[in-house]
């Protein structure tokens, strides 16, 4: 054996060796609830004493049981209502106000100033527990501005153009507080994200827009977009599971109220998992149901807005070339 060979071996080996604790780890805190989550979706798992759960089809009931159970449940349908209403709600503005801010932050032909203090002023919310600072914050805004004396002023200072007090009161509602809360948390890494995808395209296919004569919109929709397609996906996916998945905020104003407005799907888990029930297989099959529900936004929101469209046109036709070249043979 040569001596290139027996380094390249020695080197992969300790390659191995040091990838040994990661596997670890993802097996005990990762894979093992996972397969357990999936395992108990098909079971009879009522109580917190019961140890042993016995799967459905082994005690006469419907292998899908749990998940009838899910899907007749009225507060189930509730909380997916409200989850789509709080992420598109929060996401789209999130979206917008991101790539406008990153586009304008990397843009070449203007020069503004302290890039890196805004950066940070962006991103500081998400850092510094941003769950609780912007609950905090907007919660002193909306109690000063739109209740009490403050709000009897604003409604009277636009009685004018035709609002009433009642008008506002979507303003302190619980939802809106909800949304503006996930948009002031999110926004920041959504931003960083957008810059980053930004400023890893060539600086050589801007300065080809610019000598084209494009402007600064046709710049962004059909240069900037386009080039960073990887990096919109993996900030659709984040914005999908972060959306999707909400519970800080919307646990903030308790576990839900009476017209169940900020019970979310990841709430409605919690209450059947603990909060008294108990019901591990319901909330099992809860789980599995909002994985396949992240699977299928992100699914759409590809399909729809990233995927680029002359490449699948272009292997459409590679393909239909292969088959009617196999028939002639």
């Amino acid at each position: 054996m040569s001596r290139k060979n027996h380094l390249e071996r020695h080197y992969t080996k300790w390659g191995y060796i040091f990838v040994i604790p990661f596997v670890v780890v993802f097996l005990i805190f990762s894979f093992w609830p996972m397969a357990s989550t999936i395992y108990y979706a098909f079971c009879y798992l009522k109580h917190a004493g019961n140890t042993n759960p016995e799967l459905l089809t082994t005690i006469g009931k419907p292998w899908y049981q749990n998940f009838k159970e899910v899907f007749t449940a009225k507060s189930f349908w509730d909380a997916f209502k409200n989850t789509i209403v709080f992420f598109l709600a929060s996401t789209i503005p999130e979206w917008l106000l991101a790539f406008w801010l990153a586009a304008m932050m990397t843009d070449r032909r203007m020069k503004i100033k302290g890039r890196f203090l805004w950066k940070t002023a962006f991103f500081f919310p998400k850092l510094v527990a941003g769950s609780t600072l912007g609950y905090a914050v907007l919660d002193q805004i909306i109690s000063v501005v739109f209740q009490g004396s403050g709000y009897t002023m604003a409604a009277f200072m636009m009685n004018g153009f035709g609002f009433r007090e009642k008008d506002l009161e979507f303003l302190t509602s619980v939802q809106f507080v909800i949304i503006l809360t996930t948009l002031f948390m999110h926004f920041g890494i959504t931003f960083i994200y957008a810059i980053a995808g930004i400023t890893g395209i060539p600086v050589e296919v801007f300065e080809a827009a610019e000598i084209d004569g494009a402007n600064r919109a046709q710049t962004f929709f059909r240069v900037t977009l386009p080039s960073m397609r990887p990096m919109l996906f993996f900030i659709t996916v984040v914005s999908v599971v972060d959306g999707i998945g909400m519970y800080d905020i919307p646990s903030l104003f308790g576990p839900f109220d009476t017209f169940r407005r900020n019970l979310t799907l990841m709430m409605y888990m919690e209450k059947q998992a603990f909060a008294g029930s108990y019901a591990y297989d319901k909330a099992s099959a809860a789980s599995l149901v909002l994985l396949a529900i992240y699977i299928l936004m992100s699914g759409i929101i590809y399909f729809l807005f990233l995927r680029d469209k002359d490449e699948a046109r272009l292997k459409k036709l590679n393909r239909e070339k292969e088959r009617e070249l196999a028939r002639s043979i």
